[in-house]
């Protein structure tokens, strides 16, 4: 018990100090002096093995293009987006995106309302797509980046916080940036 007294006195001194120290000193020299110090001892800390450990490491993103084909395909637009298909547009769209790319028809279903729209989007184009994740099996895909070209059929594919464009054809491609795209045997990110 008596030790903890004494602990608790000396933090007390220790920060009484600091506020002094502070208060004093007044040159703009000694002050930048006194906060370079500290900064420095923030980098020294990064530079230990452990010195990361309490910070958020920041996620990487990877340049892709992926090329998948299948019969039909469901994404979820958590953001709102812009879906343009020649002169027509649907705009500040969010919610579940079916395609069938077989009969050339896509499903809008919008995630605030009960109204379904079966329309057809071949030749359509959706900027600025956001999706976190999407995990897709039995599927042919190609993927593109400065590094690697994958290819496979009938594979999972996993692509994990996708921003940039899709363009839909006779296949839906996928054209801007992850943090991870990757199967059970390669990965990128």
């Amino acid at each position: 018990m008596k030790g903890l007294f004494e602990w608790k006195i000396l933090a007390a001194i220790f920060a009484v100090l600091i506020v002094a120290s502070s208060a004093l000193v007044s040159n703009s020299g000694i002050k930048d002096m006194f906060l370079n110090s500290t900064g420095n001892l923030g980098d020294w800390m990064e530079d230990l093995p452990f010195g990361n450990m309490f910070s958020t490491p920041e996620k990487s993103m990877n340049a892709v293009v992926i090329t998948l084909s299948a019969e039909n395909i469901a994404l979820e637009m958590v953001d709102p987006v812009n879906i343009t298909a020649g002169d027509s547009s649907v705009l500040n769209f969010r919610g579940a995106l079916t395609l069938n790319l077989v009969d050339n028809k896509t499903l809008l279903v919008p995630s605030d309302s009960d109204i379904v729209m079966d329309l057809r989007l071949e030749g359509s184009e959706i900027k600025n797509v956001r999706l976190t994740t999407l995990i897709i099996e039995d599927i042919d895909f190609v993927v593109s980046s400065d590094k690697t070209n994958i290819s496979a059929s009938n594979d999972k594919i996993e692509i994990y916080d996708f921003y940039g464009d899709i363009r839909i054809t006779d296949v839906v491609e996928l054209s801007g940036n992850v943090s991870k795209v990757k199967d059970d045997k390669w990965s990128i990110g």
